[in-house]
Order: C-alpha cells, then structure tokens, then sequence
C-alpha cells in the first residue's frame, strides 16, 4: 500500500507538472494511461535501491559475490541510465509505446523475474490502483494547488516530495 500511495502521489505532481501529460490521461485512452503509469514508476523514484543477501555464490564480470554478501540494487540509476533511456531525465510517457519489456532495465520496484527475482508482486495491482486513482482525481475532482517544495530526497525511503502534494479547495464534480 504504501507504493501505491507513494505513486499516487507521483502521479498528482506528474499531471502537476506536466498538464499536457494530464488532459491525454483524461482522455482515458487505455493506451496512453498505460505508458503514463509507467512513465510515472521510472521517472519518479518509489526507493532509490534496494538490498538483498546473496543467496548463492556467483562470478559476475569477473567479480568473485560470495553467499551471504549484502547487495544494493541502483533502482534509480537504472531507470535513469542513458545507455538505457533516451533522455532519462526528462518526463516521457510515449518512450512506453512499443517498449519491450525487460525486468533488468525497468526497474521500479525491484529487479528480476516476479517468482524468483527482486521485485514486487504487487507492481501489477499498484499499476491498475495508480490509473483507476488518476482517473479519479483527474476527471472527477477540481483542487488548487497552493504554494509547496514539491522536491523530493533520494536519501529518504519512500521518496516523497518533501510537502507530499498538498491540495486545496477540493471539489467533488458530479
């Protein structure tokens, strides 16, 4: 739940930020709602790693990783790495369309296969939550937002900006 809530709140400075991005979410083209949930889980950082023991010992690239050795997995880097992304620091939802799924180069909430990797097995629950809720806020509700630091910390887990997102004079539309 909480990098559902986490997300959301992404996704409510993603349409902030960036309101061409949110009327095509209003559209609610299932297409477009897809790639922009994920654009949401890659540009804005859930964690920035995570931490796992070696289970096995193994020779990567001619590194000897002994069992019992703790491990950090770069999330962030990963989803910003240019070898990886075209302009990784720039928020792109359409960089999805076509996209090959990989789950070594994609990585926002852990690395790896769902049944024997690193990563979550809730990411397709938190994906379905996350455009069900902007779907929500962006089509049925009206808000301000009031002066904030909409910035966020790598150092803190979850990131978060450090207001949250802070809303004002909502309104409900019938």
């Amino acid at each position: 739940m909480v990098a559902i809530a986490t997300y959301i709140t992404f996704g409510v400075l993603a349409m902030y930020e960036h309101p061409e991005c949110r009327k095509k979410f209003q559209l609610r083209d299932n297409v477009y709602n897809q790639m922009f949930v994920q654009e949401i889980r890659r540009f804005y950082p859930f964690t920035h790693y995570v931490g796992a023991q070696v289970k096995k010992s193994f020779t990567w690239k001619q590194y000897d990783i002994k069992k019992g050795t703790l491990v950090l997995l770069d999330i962030y880097g990963t989803n910003h790495d240019s070898r990886l992304w075209l302009n990784p620091y720039e928020f792109i939802p359409e960089r999805f369309n076509n996209w090959t799924y990989n789950a070594f180069t994609f990585m926002p909430q852990g690395g790896g296969d769902y049944s024997k990797g690193h990563r979550c097995a809730g990411e397709l629950v938190t994906i379905e939550v996350m455009k069900a809720s902007l779907d929500f806020i962006s089509n049925h509700l009206t808000y301000k937002v009031p002066k904030q630091n909409l910035n966020y910390r790598l150092s803190r887990i979850p990131t978060l900006p450090k207001s949250r997102f802070v809303m004002s004079k909502v309104k409900y539309l019938i």
